[in-house]
């Protein structure tokens, strides 16, 4: 992560550092957070996000946390944000942080579902082998 000279990002990856290898990638204005690979947090304008999906979006919203609004303001990913005073709370933040990874997860299984049924020759092809 050494090309990303942003402070708060370097600072809310070493917090979330005990998740595993945390990388910063800088795209469209902010930076995705990616640990062991998977996509998992956005930080833009200083504000950071954690996935969501349909097993976490409501604990999220109960707890206040906004939906990430792309800059246009015409739609919102499923990112929601992380409040500023979790920084100081690092049980809170990592239990969040863990659930957007396990959003990350599934988002990935799911993804590679799709791509596995896309192709259902290459699958049989497979099987048969």
């Amino acid at each position: 992560m050494a090309s990303v000279d942003n402070e708060f990002v370097l600072t809310f990856a070493e917090l979330l550092s005990p998740l595993g290898n945390i990388r910063a990638k800088r795209m469209f204005g902010g930076f995705g957070l990616y640990c062991n690979g998977l996509f998992f947090a956005i930080i833009f304008d200083d504000v950071a996000y954690f996935k969501g999906d349909a097993q976490t979006s409501e604990t999220y919203e109960a707890m206040g946390m906004e939906p990430f609004l792309v800059p246009s303001g015409r739609a919102h990913l499923s990112y929601f944000e992380v409040p500023g005073e979790w920084f100081d709370a690092t049980d809170q933040l990592m239990k969040f942080a863990h659930m957007a990874l396990g959003a990350a997860h599934r988002a990935e299984a799911a993804k590679g579902a799709k791509t596995r049924n896309r192709n259902p020759v290459r699958q049989k092809q497979k099987t048969t082998e």
